[in-house]
């Protein structure tokens, strides 16, 4: 499926607790797992985060990255 950077971004936009991130080796993933303090709904705080991204999940790109969560989402529905 080709996707357009904006339908990338509303996709994106529409998950909660999912991150985008990077490692030091410039490698993107979408984090779908972990555990974080709970956010103030009201005022943006400070958080601690920890996630797991599987190795399989890394990609050299931030829109291979989205891509390939989308694919992970699209696997689990069918």
């Amino acid at each position: 499926m080709k996707l357009t950077d904006k339908q990338r971004l509303n996709w994106l936009e529409k998950q909660d607790g999912l991150g985008l991130i990077s490692d030091d080796a410039g490698r993107w993933a979408i984090s779908t797992g972990g555990i974080q303090n709970a956010p103030v709904p009201e005022t943006p705080t400070d958080i601690f985060s920890t996630f797991f991204v599987e190795g399989k999940d890394w990609c050299s790109s931030i829109r291979g990255a989205i891509d390939k969560a989308i694919s992970n989402e699209l696997e689990k529905e069918n």
